[in-house]
């Protein structure tokens, strides 16, 4: 990608001190204090003379009644408006803005942060709100608060956001534009599988771009209108409400914005870089795994991974990755379902009469690490933690969990933070793990505290809290073992979104197993996601029923389905064991591939959506994914023929000029294009372009 124009950033303000403009890139964001509220006056490009003020003429009452306004904080039972004056301003780097507001009614201050990112373009808004009354002083109630406000002048063509359910996540869905309202939201306590909080609003010539970092519950919200749209989101109010006691801090989620000339594409691009750069350990490259869970039907044992491991070995994977199963509670059968006997987190004996310890020795010894799957946030009903430390529990509206029914650990509560974190301390030494699979197969809703927690602690939103907690240790775990790899999963991607993704490497993609729909899930979820963060696996083959999912789907070879798998960071997770010799060869060339050659391009490089994203049920044209270095010097291509013409050529954006050398299968060289012939439906094409001196470039076969 050949990044925005680099001109320094810098801030203007007028003579009154309560307006601002930030400029970068040919881009214009303009705010100001306004009847008690931070007003954002215009978005955009930059424009030859000052664009009027969005807002005069109208009355006050107006204003507060039809805006939820960025800094717009509402207090009490009721949740009243805040009204804000100035207290202070400055700028601590360039393009980074620092206003600070103090509110009339109450000892409470705001802080909000405006921040370019040089590279990238993008801006974005923090939120901190901080009660300065004296220690001791009765604590301010926050009913709401929003983090984003903002009218976006222009024609919007259409506005696209992300929808799905389980084993359909992230599915591209556009609304045209006009007059149109659009709500996003969860209240499952988690990022959920409806929608993803990211939305794109489209020009003619220009794309708009929000996303709302945030693990809890959301909202985003969009009002379109012939000549403008306004976006607004934050914390989901829906059943919010936070005690913040003297000297106490809450920080909003942040929101990232950008405005990028050309297609959302470029957009997704430049949100891209800002994400990649952000995750822990940036530089440093997601393994290729093997993972249990599919080959081992939720019951694995000693016998069977003996057995796993060298063939996965074999086939190159670097990581052995033990998932659910491998636990039993100590008070109950170990033959209950695994998603039942969570919560102790003790070694099933009668799986594994040696332990897991074995484990680590026997993959370094082929030349793999050791991981493990954990779901910590889970507590089955037989678990003892359920009957020694009831007030460590979620009450979901208060009401105690249910005696045969799962419950779920509250990370807000000190004793159950610590609890959990020397419980996966513990597991990660004694295993010898060098990556952790953290799973959570459950709904939060509003979350809860139990009775008879002190009061500081209970007056605070429970899910606040909770992923607070969550966040701080993730951290702490990364910092205690700094090779570690942590791959988050909430029966798939329920709980994937950019703020759990800053601290951890990756998030496990979908449980959909079936490679034809995965294909229409990376393509919608990498316009939210770089594809690092989108792990995915090899999973059926031979095709096969699952659990969920109705009849068997023959479609796509073995090639056709390790290819869809690698569009992210990659692994499998299948029958190895039951694989004849050419499957094998076959799985060993592609992961052989992939480390070697494809994934630094895949995992760092600029993307490309060459097609429409395709439909889940694989009843589209072709699917093509393009993934470029950034010195354009080499590429690779993913083309997939599902019911298409059997030749489709592509342009290959983002190469350097100068020849090309082509290796793969099914490609020629047509009038500067690729073309690719691929004679029978669902089946692929990969193809490893690098850029040669010489002007006519040649096709070749791996």
């Amino acid at each position: 990608m050949s990044g925005p124009e680099q001109s320094p950033p810098h801030v203007q303000a007028d003579a009154t001190g309560k307006r601002w403009s930030l400029h970068w890139d040919g881009t214009r964001f303009d705010v100001r204090l306004y009847a008690g509220a931070l007003l954002c006056d215009y978005f955009g490009p930059e424009m030859p003379a000052p664009p009027a003020p969005l807002w005069t003429g109208w009355r006050e009452h107006d204003l507060l009644q039809n805006a939820r306004l960025p800094a717009m904080v509402g207090i009490g039972p009721r949740a009243d408006c805040v009204v804000w004056q100035l207290h202070q301003w400055n700028t601590p780097a360039p393009g980074c803005l620092v206003v600070t507001l103090m509110a009339e009614q109450v000892p409470l201050e705001c802080e909000v942060t405006l921040e370019v990112d040089i590279p990238t373009g993008i801006l974005r808004r923090g939120t901190v709100l901080r009660n300065r009354d004296a220690m001791g002083s009765p604590p301010i109630m926050i009913g709401g608060a929003l983090s984003l406000w903002i009218t976006l002048r222009g024609e919007i063509k259409e506005a696209e956001f992300l929808t799905g359910n389980w084993g359909g996540e992230a599915q591209p869905t556009a609304l045209p534009g006009g007059h149109a309202a659009l709500e996003l939201d969860s209240r499952t306590g988690k990022t959920g599988f409806e929608f993803q909080p990211w939305l794109s609003l489209r020009l003619a010539d220009a794309t708009y771009l929000c996303e709302l970092l945030w693990s809890g519950n959301w909202s985003l919200n969009a009002r379109l209108r012939p000549t403008e749209a306004t976006l607004s989101g934050g914390l989901n109010d829906w059943g919010f409400a936070h005690d913040l006691a003297s000297g106490a801090a809450l920080a909003l989620p942040d929101v990232l914005l950008a405005y990028v000339p050309g297609d959302p594409d470029a957009a997704t691009r430049r949100l891209h870089d800002w994400r990649r750069t952000r995750r822990p350990d940036p530089r440093r490259p997601v393994p290729v795994q093997f993972n249990t869970w599919y080959p081992c039907d939720e019951t694995p044992d000693a016998t069977r991974l003996r057995v796993l491991i060298p063939l996965a070995a074999r086939l190159g994977c670097e990581v052995f990755v033990l998932d659910a199963g491998w636990y039993a509670s100590r008070d109950g059968d170990p033959n209950t379902d695994w998603y039942m006997r969570a919560g102790d987190w003790t070694v099933d004996r009668q799986r594994f009469p040696d332990g897991l310890g074995w484990l680590s020795g026997a993959c370094a010894t082929v030349g793999m690490g050791f991981g493990i799957w954990c779901e910590p946030e889970a507590v089955g009903p037989r678990a003892r933690l359920r009957h020694t430390h009831p007030e460590w529990l979620h009450h979901l509206d208060g009401i105690p969990p249910a005696p045969g029914a799962r419950a779920l650990l509250h990370l807000g509560v000190p004793q159950a933070w610590a609890h959990v974190h020397d419980l996966l301390t513990e597991l990660i030494r004694d295993t010898g793990a060098t990556w952790l699979k953290w799973d959570f197969n459950a709904n939060l809703d509003g979350g809860g505290w139990a009775p008879g927690l002190p009061a500081e602690l209970i007056g605070q939103d429970p899910l606040v809290a909770h992923y607070q907690g969550l966040y701080r240790l993730l951290d702490a775990l990364r910092a205690a073992f700094p090779h570690l790899v942590l791959e988050m999963c909430a029966s798939g991607a329920g709980r994937m979104d950019g703020a759990i993704l800053s601290h951890a490497h990756t998030n496990w993609l979908s449980d959909q197993p079936r490679a034809v729909a995965k294909l229409a899930i990376h393509f919608g979820m990498q316009r939210a996601h770089p594809a690092v963060c989108c792990n995915d696996w090899l999973v059926d083959w031979p095709p096969r029923a699952h659990s969920g999912v109705l009849g068997i789907d023959h479609r796509g070879d073995l090639a056709f389905r390790l290819r869809v798998a690698m569009l992210g960071s990659f692994g499998i997770s299948a029958s190895i064991d039951r694989w004849n010799e050419a499957d094998l060869a076959v799985a060993s060339a592609h992961v052989s591939l992939y480390r070697d050659r494809l994934r630094p391009l895949i995992q760092d490089g600029d993307q490309y959506q060459l097609t429409e994203a395709p439909p889940l049920d694989g009843h589209g044209d072709w699917a093509a994914m393009w993934y470029v270095a950034k010195d354009g010097r080499a590429g690779v291509l993913f083309a997939f023929r599902l019911e298409g013409a059997a030749h489709r050529d592509f342009s290959l954006p983002g190469l350097r000029e100068g020849g090309w050398t082509v290796a793969g299968d099914g490609a020629s060289l047509n009038d500067g294009r690729l073309r690719i012939s691929l004679p029978d439906q669902f089946r692929s094409a990969l193809l490893l372009v690098e850029v040669v001196a010489q002007e006519a470039g040649e096709v070749r076969q791996y």
